[in-house]
C-alpha cells in the first residue's frame, strides 16, 4: 500500500513589516555616535546620553513618515533636533530634582552619630573631594550640591552667568568624582 505523497505550494516570504527598515537602521548606524557626542556637549552623562538617544530613535520612528521621503541630510537634521529637545528636557527636570552627590565613595560616608571609624572615614572622603579646589571653588559646589541653590540663585550669589556656572560645577563635580572612586579603591 503506497502512501500518497504530499504537494507543497511555494510560499513566498512575507514582505517586512517596516518598508524602511534597512534605511532606518543605516541612519542609526551612522548617527548614533555624534548624537550621544552632542548630548555629552550639553552636558549629559554616557549613560544617560546612550538611553536619550534610544528614546530619540523610538520617537523618531514614530513619527518617520515626517521626513520619509527627504534626502539623507535632512533626515539627520530632524533626527539631531529630536534629540536635542530630549537633552533639553532632560537637563532642565535634572536642574529641578533634588539631588544628592552621587558620587560612589560618598555612599560610603554614614550618617553623623555612627562609628568613629565611619566618621573618619566620611570625613576623609570629603575633604579629599574638596581639598583641590579654591575657596570659591569650595563655595560654589557646596552651595549647589549640598545645600541645592538652582543655577539662578548661584549666578546673583556668584556673579557668573549660568553658562560658567554650569561648567565650573561640571569641571569640579568630574573631578571630585574620580578622586573619590579612587579613594574607594583602596
Amino acid at each position: 500500500m503506497a502512501l500518497p505523497l504530499k504537494t507543497f505550494r511555494y510560499v513566498a516570504p512575507l514582505p517586512p513589516r517596516n518598508p524602511f527598515a534597512q534605511e532606518q537602521a543605516w541612519l542609526y548606524a551612522h548617527a548614533v555616535v555624534s548624537l550621544r557626542r552632542r548630548l555629552r556637549r550639553m552636558g549629559v552623562l554616557p549613560e544617560d546620553a546612550k538611553d536619550l538617544v534610544q528614546h530619540a530613535f523610538f520617537v523618531a520612528l514614530t513619527r518617520w513618515h515626517e521626513v520619509e521621503d527627504a534626502s539623507e541630510g535632512r533626515k539627520r537634521a530632524w533626527l539631531e533636533g529630536i534629540t536635542w529637545q530630549l537633552g533639553q528636557n532632560f537637563l532642565r527636570l535634572r536642574r529641578h530634582r533634588v539631588e544628592e552627590l552621587g558620587h560612589r565613595g560618598l555612599d560610603l560616608a554614614l550618617a553623623p552619630g555612627s562609628a568613629i571609624d565611619e566618621q573618619t572615614h566620611a570625613t576623609r572622603l570629603v575633604r579629599a573631594a574638596l581639598a583641590p579646589m579654591t575657596d570659591e571653588e569650595r563655595a560654589l559646589f557646596v552651595a549647589y550640591f549640598l545645600e541645592n541653590a538652582t543655577l539662578d540663585e548661584l549666578t546673583a550669589r556668584f556673579g557668573i552667568t549660568r553658562n560658567v556656572a554650569f561648567r565650573r560645577l561640571t569641571t569640579l563635580g568630574r573631578g571630585a568624582r574620580a578622586r573619590l572612586e579612587r579613594l574607594s579603591r583602596r
